[in-house]
């Protein structure tokens, strides 16, 4: 019993989420409203998805779009049109035929007619739309619905747009809302890199002065330029490097004399020695 009772649990939780799976994202008439030539009797409309996805390298993106009877009678012989505006530019739809770039409508890129033969009241046809959209733009996609005539407006949505606010997510695809209008990408960008300050540049040696060495003044390092010769006018008070160079030098060679200066000290130690033992002999001779 216990287990009965937890497989029936288990099945009323998971139901509801299988089905939300299935589920396509709902459509929305956003952007659209019936025409005034419209005849009477006749309530079509037409809904696009709330959200659509671009993949950034490609472009490309696809979508569904369904056109609704909501009147009491079966309508025949209807035109479905499909345009691209701006950065949105339709590549095909199922079932349908181009438009010649001669008819499409002012300021459009892209269109395809869809003809419905039929559609019974409360009924409802979907036609699968492929696009791309440049994301470094705005786009927008018109649905109009006419009469078999191609010329009785019968109802019309958008054009409406496609797009984003956010351009800093590093996702693969960017999802777009229906009547959203699209913050091209690129359009707030910053400099990269770490440090980087607005308006600066960030590549490029600085050219404004050579680097300088540690250690090494602006002119340059020692032996670049021939040493400066000795006169006799140069003044003292201010000895250049090269003459505390060859001071040095000279400091060091004069230890050399030391042992000559310690030999001659010894003598005359010895010789101050020997004047004393004589003087000493001559004393003690005198008092015998």
């Amino acid at each position: 019993m216990r287990h009965a009772v937890a497989l029936t649990v288990a099945a009323v939780a998971l139901l509801p989420f299988g089905a939300r799976a299935d589920e396509p994202t709902p459509g929305s008439s956003q952007g659209g409203s019936p025409a005034a030539s419209a005849p009477a009797g006749y309530q079509v409309s037409t809904e696009l998805p709330g959200r659509i996805t671009v993949n950034k390298k490609t472009g490309n993106t696809s979508l569904t779009a369904t056109v609704h009877n909501g009147g009491t009678k079966e309508v025949s012989g209807l035109k479905l049109k499909v345009v691209g505006f701006q950065g949105m530019r339709i590549t095909s739809v199922e079932g349908c035929t181009a438009i010649p770039t001669g008819q499409l409508p002012p300021d459009s890129n892209s269109g395809f007619v869809c003809t419905v033969d039929k559609l019974a009241a409360g009924r409802s046809h979907s036609y699968r739309v492929a696009a791309t959209f440049d994301l470094g733009k705005t786009g927008q996609i018109c649905l109009p619905v006419t009469l078999g005539d191609g010329k009785t407006l019968l109802w019309q949505q958008g054009p409406v747009h496609f797009g984003t606010t956010d351009t800093s997510s590093d996702a693969p695809d960017t999802p777009l809302l229906l009547g959203t209008k699209n913050v091209p990408s690129g359009s707030a960008a910053t400099p990269s890199g770490p440090g980087a300050t607005p308006g600066a540049t960030t590549g490029g040696p600085r050219t404004t002065a050579p680097a300088t060495p540690p250690g090494q003044s602006t002119g340059g390092p020692r032996g670049t330029s021939p040493a400066p010769t000795k006169s006799a006018d140069r003044p003292a008070a201010s000895p250049s490097k090269d003459d505390e160079y060859d001071d040095d030098e000279l400091a060091r060679t004069g230890t050399s004399s030391t042992p000559l200066f310690v030999a001659a000290a010894l003598a005359a130690l010895l010789l101050a020695g020997g004047a004393a033992g004589v003087w000493l002999t001559r004393g003690r001779g005198g008092r015998r």
